[in-house]
């Protein structure tokens, strides 16, 4: 099993300035996000990368695939500078944490006033819902979740936001890139004037996994490191 030994943990001080340029180039993260609930208000997750791949195919990025997902315009995956990008970002991933394979990263936005409530990551466990833990999928699915490494750049945010990790108020910072365990309840409340942008990214690390089971997803090619290790 994979639980860091701190709710947050600081990996390193990056340029962001390619990615802010993105922003700036490309405005679909200031559409208008979902409202699923009270505890889910306003809120997008733009995926950029599933399973390896630069999410091109709609079927990656629309909320048939996740609950929160807002499709980009097939347009602006066709971008190169922000294709090159998506893949540097996973090179780096795959070089400081070895072998593996970037299993989702995108733009989560968090609009003005708004929610996005407790919950853990693996399959998604929200307040009031409940699973079959006996199917094999939702196993599989808890088993990679603790075998990943999730990493979260700040791009845009407000002072007076809470990101909190079991209770713990995480100290956001611009240009920090840190890791948490998602595997933990987490939540995010913007309590700003400005949207929140985060740049996430899942990592699977293939000697985390249990020796009985097998990753059937693509796998990435490890590259030179574009930031230091830590």
């Amino acid at each position: 099993m994979y639980l860091h030994n701190r709710l947050y943990q600081p990996l390193a001080q990056v340029d962001d300035a390619a990615w802010q340029a993105l922003l700036e180039r490309h405005g679909f993260w200031e559409n208008f996000g979902v409202m699923l609930d009270a505890d889910h208000q306003d809120i997008a997750f733009h995926i950029l990368m599933h399973e390896g791949e630069v999410a091109h195919s709609k079927a990656m990025a629309d909320a048939n695939f996740e609950f929160d997902a807002v499709a980009i315009s097939s347009e602006v995956l066709k971008d190169p500078i922000l294709c090159e990008q998506i893949d540097r970002w996973s090179a780096m991933h795959a070089a400081n944490y070895g072998a593996g394979v970037t299993t989702k990263m995108g733009l989560y936005v968090i609009r003005a006033g708004g929610t996005l409530g407790f919950h853990v990551d693996g399959p998604v466990f929200l307040r009031g819902a409940r699973v079959d833990l006996s199917l094999e999928p939702i196993q599989r699915g808890l088993m990679e979740a603790q075998a990943s490494h999730r990493t979260i750049l700040p791009l845009r945010f407000n002072p007076e936001d809470d990101f909190m990790l079991c209770g713990y108020r995480a100290p956001l910072k611009r240009g920090e890139l840190f890791e948490f365990s998602n595997v933990l309840p987490h939540a995010y409340f913007n309590k700003g004037t400005e949207h929140t942008v985060l740049l996430v990214t899942t990592y699977l690390q293939e000697d985390l996994l249990p020796a009985e089971a097998t990753y059937a997803g693509a796998a990435a090619i490890p590259h030179a490191a574009t930031e230091p290790n830590q």
